[in-house]
């Protein structure tokens, strides 16, 4: 018997596409705001040329980047981006004389000709602090009683019912822009003197967030038609959840998340990403921890693998004085975690800090059997240097959507990681591309 009801679930249960996206507009003429009160700022980084570069001037270049993104602490979340795309459009300009205008379409052709041996590399990054009111629940609720009563109860009175909208203040997030305008400004101000960084306008942005979820030039090209709304505004795309894959669009989609991270960081020691052929864009989040909260986790670590380095039979019923050591077995591999972890506090008393890190890479073309070969190799970039790729299936979505900022409740792969070893896993290296217009 055919029921109506069996027949609409999957309806029912599908939700709309923008409500799976934290944005909500634009603050001012370069800053975002989320649903939940978060603001950000988008910055397009040009990059230095690792191929004219020593491994001294490299590790200077990483060490730089390192101590200017200390100026980011506990609530902010540092997004970087590194788009590769194949056969880029180029641009040509038009021109009235004859003789210009036939040398330029000889050149177009020779472009054309070689287009498929032609890509585009391109760096960007995100930062975004957490606002007064954007976490959920009871004990964020309680939390906030003492420095923000009103949005403590409305935060408390929100669990118990269904109503899901948000209340902002306004002079909140003016605090929270200024905070983070200066702290920008310090960043690139910091690094000023060898990389191009460059603030990221409403239109660049929305450009930049349609290319999160769109893959067909005419999808992502535009401008903002309101400063809010702009969930609408960056979904051009259908998406449809296969088993092991993504449809957006016309594009076959596969989500590759970082499982373990690589044995040993250094400045480039994942170049070979570069190198690959095909269009795909890897994300990182960082988001840095309170010293306090750091040294917690690593104590709470230690003492968990301190307790279960010995079996529980061979810890029942025996006097530790009396009991010869050589007579418990001892299980070396948590021996080796407790020193690990003995090492990282003393990092993090030699001044580092630690954080939550997520890399996130999303492999896209029009035919199937590429996208499989492209996440074969990326593996095996990984699987070189001792790290772990985990291919997403059933969370293949929360994946996808986590690489837009604000989305940060959606990412479930994340890793404890010195700034240090972010530093070396920074998107600071390109490859030069050459000049757009000829110099006079």
């Amino acid at each position: 018997m055919l029921k109506i009801a069996r027949v609409l679930k999957p309806w029912k249960e599908a939700a709309s596409l923008n409500a799976q996206i934290n944005l909500y507009g634009f603050w001012d003429p370069t800053t975002f705001l989320t649903k939940s009160g978060d603001l950000g700022v988008v910055l397009r980084v040009s990059g230095l040329d690792y191929e004219s570069l020593d491994t001294s001037e490299q590790e200077y270049a990483v060490k730089r980047l390192e101590a200017a993104l200390k100026g980011f602490g506990p609530g902010f979340h540092v997004y970087q981006y590194l788009f590769k795309r194949n056969r880029p459009d180029i641009p040509f300009a038009e021109y009235d004389d004859p003789v210009v205008a036939t040398a330029i379409e000889q050149r177009r052709r020779f472009f054309d000709e070689k287009r498929d041996y032609l890509y585009s590399v391109e760096i960007f990054y995100c930062v975004l602090l957490e606002g007064a009111r954007s976490k959920t629940g009871i004990g964020a609720g309680m939390a906030r009683l003492i420095t923000d009563p009103a949005g403590g109860f409305a935060e408390l009175g929100s669990q118990f019912s269904n109503k899901s909208m948000r209340v902002l203040l306004r002079a909140q997030s003016r605090r929270d822009a200024a905070v983070l305008h200066q702290r920008v400004q310090a960043f690139v101000h910091q690094l000023a003197d060898f990389v191009s960084i460059e603030i990221l306008d409403q239109a660049g942005q929305l450009r930049f967030f349609r290319r999160l979820l769109n893959f067909d030039d005419w999808r992502i090209a535009g401008k903002p038609k309101s400063t809010q709304f702009l969930d609408y505004q960056v979904v051009n795309s259908d998406i449809d959840a296969e088993r092991d894959h993504l449809r957006v669009g016309d594009h076959y989609v596969r989500v590759l998340t970082m499982k373990e991270a690589i044995a040993e960081t250094r400045p480039l020691v994942l170049d070979a990403r570069l190198k690959i052929s095909g269009n795909f864009h890897v994300v990182t989040e960082w988001m840095p921890l309170s010293m306090a909260k750091a040294r917690k986790e690593v104590v709470k670590r230690r003492r968990h693998f301190n307790i279960s380095k010995t079996g529980f039979i061979s810890q029942l019923g025996n006097d530790p004085t009396k009991t010869n050591p050589r007579d418990v077995l001892v299980d070396e591999s948590k021996q080796a975690d407790i020193e690990n972890l003995g090492d990282c506090l003393r990092a993090l008393g030699d001044g580092q800090s630690l954080g939550d890190f997520s890399l996130t890479i999303v492999l896209y073309d029009c035919e199937k059997s590429i996208v499989d070969r492209l996440a074969s190799e990326f593996s095996g970039v990984f699987t070189n240097f001792d790290g772990n790729l985990f291919t997403e299936t059933y969370n293949q979505l929360n994946a996808f959507f986590a690489t837009v900022p604000g989305n940060y409740a959606q990412n479930l792969r994340r890793l404890y990681l010195l700034n240090s070893n972010y530093a070396d896993l920074s998107f600071l290296f390109t490859i030069l591309p050459g000049e757009k217009i000829q110099s006079s």
